[in-house]
């Protein structure tokens, strides 16, 4: 019998309603099984936010640790994120770039280097040209994303003055948009998306489809476009919280970053190198 598993220390908020014990089980669980899945999100999460996306890296030591998961052999390690497929790759830097769903599963860049995408109708892709141009003239002086399945308005790092009129602006501009079936607005941390098609619960789910029904799942994430998975997830895996600052969430318990993010991670590669005899 190997050693006893370190546990992470877990913060677990008075708004949610469960216990520390659960997080035990679930790593005894994954020191006993033959497969697992660790499943993650990118910006927030493994890294720390910048104003400048190109310059996002991750927290030291992370990348470490999930080379060391991955190669594991035990763990599907799998990055869900808002991003394109390709950008978390390069920026991710791991030797060997794990599974990546990008754009919030509408892209799938697979270990072997396969990559799929969800298609969206003539009529989809229409109306989110007209969205991308309602917002370019709305907002000039916004940083603006325009992604193959939505468009994105940013306001992280704006001086406080004017993030209460680059908000209303892209509100006004987008809302009328939502009117369709499939196109969702939601507002995140620093920004707001209109988006069709694919979220994060849906890659969730999708992954759960191809993994035995008793291998040990997580999800982590933080922001509320993480929300999906967590609920995709709930009663079936752990989910997990990774916030500086607690939020209002449906996830079971909360990391504090960096440092816990790296004690919850080591405990996951403990567990994943144990060998437990029954």
């Amino acid at each position: 019998m190997a050693s006893r598993l370190e546990l992470p220390a877990i913060q677990i908020d008075s708004g949610m309603d469960r216990s520390l014990n659960r997080l035990a089980p679930f790593f005894q669980s994954l020191a006993t099984a033959n497969q697992s899945a660790l499943l993650l999100d990118f910006d927030g999460t493994l890294a720390p936010m910048r104003v400048d996306p190109s310059k996002v890296r991750p927290w030291a030591g992370v990348v470490r640790l999930l080379q060391e998961i991955q190669e594991s052999g035990r763990t599907r390690l799998s990055i869900i994120t808002g991003r394109s497929a390709n950008e978390v790759v390069l920026q991710l830097g791991m030797r060997d770039a794990p599974e990546i769903w990008g754009l919030h599963g509408a892209e799938r860049l697979s270990v072997d280097g396969s990559w799929v995408r969800e298609e969206l109708p003539a009529s989809d892709q229409s109306l989110l040209e007209a969205a991308r141009l309602r917002v370019r003239i709305a907002l000039p002086d916004a940083r603006v994303e325009e992604k193959r399945n939505g468009v994105v308005v940013h306001w992280r790092g704006k001086p406080v003055r004017f993030i209460q009129s680059i908000q209303s602006r892209a509100l006004n501009a987008l809302l009328p948009f939502t009117n369709t079936n499939g196109v969702r607005l939601l507002q995140f941390d620093g920004g707001i998306e209109l988006r069709i098609g694919c979220d994060k619960g849906d890659a969730v789910r999708m992954i759960l489809a191809e993994i035995p029904s008793t291998a040990p799942v997580a999800y982590l994430g933080d922001d509320v476009t993480d929300e999906d998975a967590f609920q995709a997830l709930n009663g079936r895996g752990l989910t997990v919280l990774v916030r500086r600052n607690w939020r209002p969430s449906v996830a079971q318990a909360w990391l504090r970053p960096p440092a816990e993010l790296r004690e919850f991670l080591t405990a996951w590669l403990r567990a994943a190198k144990s060998v437990y005899n029954s």
